[in-house]
């Protein structure tokens, strides 16, 4: 990976923390759209270019297993997240250790996350079909990131952290993910390794993806508001373009 894209994930988390600077008061209805926006470009991204990568060469016979564990574990790190990657804003649960508790959580995930990031370009096959060198993956992340770093900014700013622990907590989340990545670049040497570990992560963030694109909307039932359904067809419309 480049420095630049290193830059991008963890500007993402910066640009999330900013917008609660500038936009203090949770907005369910606008957080809800770009989550939206975000879960259902990943979902596209799976569908399209993750999957066919993890399961691409024939000498991985586990990635299923990978992928339901993937699932699971993001199922665990979410007691401690409090859910915060779907937009969860739960500002009675940030006080002393909860808090600590709930960025844990994101950061294990992030770290999980950005272990296949740089290998990506050996497991995308439209790499290999001359698609182009855009790694979807690390898109689909940074767009993921910046809701999920919006709303723990929000539970520093209602429990009015200073802006020397404020910033702080946003710059250890922002360097999860390329953490992840530069630990997988130097560990995820063999292929089937590699293709495992995104396994992993495809079950991890088709748990988060699908629980928000399957939440409805506040008040009602089995029902997907305009702004949603807008939000989440130009998300899936745009993992197509670059097929």
């Amino acid at each position: 990976m480049s420095v630049f894209e290193y830059a991008i994930l963890f500007l993402a988390v910066i640009l999330g923390g900013s917008l609660a600077v500038v936009s203090p008061e949770y907005k369910r209805q606008q957080v809800s759209v770009i989550l939206s926006f975000a879960a259902a470009y990943l979902l596209g991204i799976i569908a399209t270019h993750l999957l066919p990568g993890a399961f691409h060469a024939s000498g991985s016979g586990y990635a299923g297993i990978f992928l339901l564990a993937g699932f699971l574990i993001q199922l665990l790190l979410e007691n401690l997240s409090q859910g915060i990657e779907h937009g969860h804003f739960h500002k009675e649960k940030a006080n002393g250790g909860q808090f600590y508790g709930i960025l844990l959580g994101l950061c294990l995930h992030a770290i999980l996350e950005g272990l296949p990031l740089s290998g990506y370009d050996q497991l995308d096959p439209h790499h290999h079909d001359g698609g182009g060198g855009v790694n979807h993956f690390l898109a689909g992340i940074a767009i993921h990131h910046i809701p999920a770093a919006y709303v723990l900014a929000l539970l520093m700013r209602t429990h009015r952290f200073p802006p020397g622990k404020f910033w702080g907590v946003l710059v250890v989340f922002g360097i999860m993910t390329p953490m992840g990545a530069w630990i997988g670049e130097h560990v995820l040497l063999d292929p089937d390794m590699l293709r495992n570990t995104l396994a992993l992560v495809i079950g991890s963030l088709l748990h988060i993806a699908t629980t928000i694109l399957f939440e409805t909307e506040q008040g009602h039932y089995h029902r997907v508001g305009l702004w949603k359904l807008i939000a989440i067809l130009t998300g899936i419309a745009l993992s197509l373009v670059s097929l």
